[in-house]
This record gives C-alpha cells, structure tokens and sequence, in this order.
C-alpha cells in the first residue's frame, strides 16, 4: 500500500476513535456521490497512471453533502398543481332541503286523498269515504235553539228593506231625457252645416238656363234640369214667407234669410211643397221635390236669388253669389 493511502487510513481511524470517546451526535443523513476514476475518464482503463507528483489511484473519494433528513431535493418532481375544475354555468340552484321535503309530504297527501275518494287503483272498490251516504236531515222537533236566541222585538235583526221611490213618472222622464238628446244632436249638426249650400247637389242636375235674356224676355234666375222628384235643399237658413201655387211658376217656395235676402225655388207640384209658411229652416234642409209645374218645357228647378233695394226686392245673377260662398255649379249644357 503506498503512502497516500496510508496516510488516509490512519486518518479515518484517529477521527473513529476519537468521535467514540466524545459524546453521542446527532449526525445528519447524507448523500454520496460517487465519482468515475481518473483512468476511466481518460480513457486509459483499469492500470494506475503516474506523473511528475507521484502515483495517482483509481480510488478517488467522495464528496459528502450534508442535508437534513426532511430536504427534499432539487431534482425530485414536483407536484402536479391540481386541477381546477370550472363552475358550472346556467344552472339553477337546488331547492333548500325544508322545501323539497314539504314538496314530498304535499305530494303524498294529495295521493292519499285520491285514493281514499276514488278507491285503490288494484281492487277497483270503491273508497270508504266516497260510498258512505250522506247524513239525514235533522228533523225540525229536535232541534234546539241557541242560548242566545231570543223573540224580544227589540233585539238586534235582518229587515227586508223595501223601497220607497216612486217609479210612477218614469217614463214620462225617459221621454225628456230622449228628447233632450234629439235636440242636441240637431243643433249639433246644424252647427256642422255650411252657411249656404247649392239647391241640388252636384252632378244630379244639368244646368240649362243662365241669369240672361231668353225668348224675347228677361229670365231672372237659373234653371237647373233634374229627374222628378229630385230632393230641392235650402240654400240659407231662413225662415218660409212664401210656400204655394205661383202664376208662372206652379208652386214656389220662399226663404228669408238673416240678412234680409231671399231666395226663391219653383216650378214645384202641389205635393212636392214639403214646407209651409212662417217655418223655419237650416241650410241644407229639404224642403221640397223637383216638379215641372207651371210655365216649363221640362222638370226642372227655376232658382232666383233677391236682394232688398230701394224698399224693394231686387233680383240679381245667383250664379256669382254661389261661387263666393264656395258653392261650385255645373258648366251650362246649351
């Protein structure tokens, strides 16, 4: 054995020796090491290797590393972190455990009642409860009133009441009541009529005679041809002067207006005269039936349009009159 071996020998033995004679050490676990020989690193094999120092062995020592006993290593895995698992999203929160237990309990009584009154779904007997008739009337002999029961007039009791309005006038007020309404409803409407309006509407007659000379005189008003019977309206309102037979004209019929004018319809069959006079009319009103009475060639309405003058009534074209109420006409035909 050489000396470098020696030397380490002896050395381990003195530290033994003296680690016996002094008191027990707690020594701390280590971890060894080893280390491959020089040889082996170079290559050279198992046979010692010498150099200018001396002989190198192939025995080369450990390093020793003390580590407590709890350390964990560096190299040792660690642990997987665990998983987190998401929370479940959309879902509705279990009902308390008070709430489905009083469900369950609801659930069976119900069953059991169905039961009782229908029967059992096996033996299809019917249930106790649902075959036992049902009790007698009481007979009237044996019952007895309640203490507190008593025939004294001037106790406390339910009265029948009986009504003391009279009903007699009855209808006689419904008739007032209806006849109020009526005559709202007619001024109502009178106040949505136009103040002047053409004696036959628009489109139903044809006009054939202007405010002109015609056949050697004078024709002073403007002669509108319509079918027999053609409804004639009030141009004003006003009130009737005038409403009969008329030399020339067959019947006519007169309307004074507010402001003193008048204007004048003809040419009317007795029974188509549908106003009499001192009656008062609206604007719009029917008042007459087209005829062609009198001096015509056809039925037709003659219209004239007065004005007062000189204390006197004073024709005048109705035509232009019209058109400044608003009134259109008809285009004249011949």
């Amino acid at each position: 054995m050489n000396d470098l071996a020696t030397r380490s020998l002896l050395d381990r033995e003195d530290t033994a020796a003296r680690q016996d004679v002094s008191a027990p050490i707690d020594t701390p676990a280590t971890h060894d090491f080893p280390l491959p020989s020089r040889r082996l690193r170079l290559g050279l094999g198992g046979d010692a290797v010498r150099d200018d120092a001396g002989p190198i062995s192939d025995t080369v020592s450990t390093t020793e590393i003390l580590l407590p006993a709890e350390t964990q290593l560096d190299d040792a895995p660690e642990a997987a972190p665990a998983a987190v698992r998401p929370k479940p999203r959309h879902r509705l929160q279990a009902p308390p455990a008070a709430l489905r237990a009083r469900t369950a309990l609801l659930a069976i009584a119900a069953g059991a009642t169905a039961m009782a009154v229908t029967g059992s779904a096996g033996d299809s007997q019917p249930s106790p409860l649902a075959s036992t008739p049902a009790p007698a009337p009481t007979p009237a002999a044996n019952v007895t009133p309640a203490a507190n029961v008593t025939n004294d007039a001037s106790a406390p009791r339910a009265v029948g009441s009986a009504s003391n309005a009279d009903l007699s006038d009855l209808d006689s007020q419904l008739a007032i009541g209806t006849a109020d309404q009526k005559a709202k409803a007619a001024a109502e409407a009178a106040k949505r009529k136009p103040l002047v309006v053409s004696p036959l509407p628009l489109g139903v007659y044809q006009l054939t005679s202007a405010f002109a000379p015609r056949w050697g005189s004078f024709h002073g008003g403007i002669d509108m041809a319509a079918p027999l019977g053609t409804p004639i309206h009030a141009a004003t309102d006003g009130v009737v002067v005038a409403a009969g037979p008329a030399s020339g004209y067959g019947n006519w019929i007169q309307i004074k207006a507010p402001d003193g004018t008048i204007t004048m319809y003809g040419h009317m069959s007795a029974s188509g005269v549908n106003v009499s006079k001192g009656e008062k009319v609206t604007a719009g009103d029917v008042i007459g039936l087209v005829g062609s009475e009198g001096f015509s060639t056809g039925p037709h309405l003659h219209f004239e349009k007065w004005i007062p003058k000189g204390g006197h009534m004073v024709k005048v074209d109705p035509a232009p009159w019209l058109a400044k109420e608003g009134v259109k006409l008809s285009a004249l035909t011949n």
